[in-house]
């Protein structure tokens, strides 16, 4: 893999919110160490201890960054136990962040290369409690400052993600699985636009909601009436379950974890 073009853009993307200067902290140490670090807040927000939303936060921007940039992700409930710390680098960018699934759609969507960090190199005063601060962004810097990933890390033999494809009961039927609920109540599908192509593109599909039906996939909300649920295709290409001006999760009472069953109609 070539390497990755430098630039000094850190994105952030944490669960810390801004009340208590925990991502100051982290700034702090990137900024005291590498001044010249360009430092770009995605969000704070994510819900406490929430990877999956991470996961899915990440993949809705991190490709549209200049090459270069370096994303750290901070969710980490696991901070302080065996879960490993990682940085990863595709052709383009690097991840920086705990292995605990928030870059298991990364994984899915690119090819890379992964390592483990090497926390006895930072320090005696590392804390159990915020590898953030005394792990991550100490990683970021070395990474600001052109080392190598070798250098304070470890090749990895393992990584976790928590990322299911799609079930295929037959040849027309196909259990999906909610993956995600968005800040609109879309729910967001384990189905992308290129497994329909690999399918032959259908244009003919049911999906059963309990005891509803969707039939066809439309190609924005404004396809149907108001208050309606309507199937599309979300900005990255996942299939979704939204309703128009509403909130479909809590129109259709469901949540991440539940499965639908997809039908294609027609051969």
């Amino acid at each position: 893999m070539p390497e990755v073009k430098k630039t000094s853009i850190v994105t952030l993307l944490t669960d810390f919110g801004t009340e208590d200067g925990y991502v100051g902290a982290i700034k702090g140490v990137i900024l005291r160490e590498y001044p010249l670090a360009q430092l770009t807040d995605i969000s704070h927000s994510i819900t406490a201890f929430n990877f999956r939303q991470a996961a899915f936060s990440l993949l809705n921007y991190a490709y549209y960054f200049p090459v270069g940039t370096i994303h750290l992700v901070v969710v980490d409930p696991g901070v302080g136990s065996s879960r490993q710390g990682l940085v990863i680098k595709s052709s383009d960018y690097y991840f920086v962040g705990p292995d605990n699934g928030v870059f298991s759609h990364i994984f899915q969507s690119a090819a890379f290369t992964a390592w483990r960090i090497r926390e006895d190199l930072f320090g005696q005063n590392v804390s159990p409690t915020f590898h953030g601060r005394d792990v991550f962004a100490p990683a970021v810097v070395r990474l600001l400052k052109k080392e190598s990933p070798e250098v304070f890390c470890e090749p990895v033999e393992h990584l976790y993600s928590f990322y299911e494809s799609y079930e295929v009961l037959d040849d027309r039927h196909y259990r999906l699985k909610v993956i995600q609920v968005d800040h609109f109540g879309n729910l967001i599908l384990n189905f992308n636009l290129s497994e329909w192509r690999n399918l032959g593109s259908p244009p003919d599909i049911r999906v059963q909601i309990n005891h509803s039906f969707l039939y066809g996939i439309k190609k924005t909300f404004a396809e149907v009436d108001q208050g309606q649920i309507v199937l599309t295709w979300d900005s990255r290409g996942f299939l979704q379950i939204a309703q128009n001006c509403g909130n479909a999760s809590h129109a259709l009472k469901m949540k991440e974890g539940d499965h639908i069953l997809l039908t294609i109609t027609h051969s």
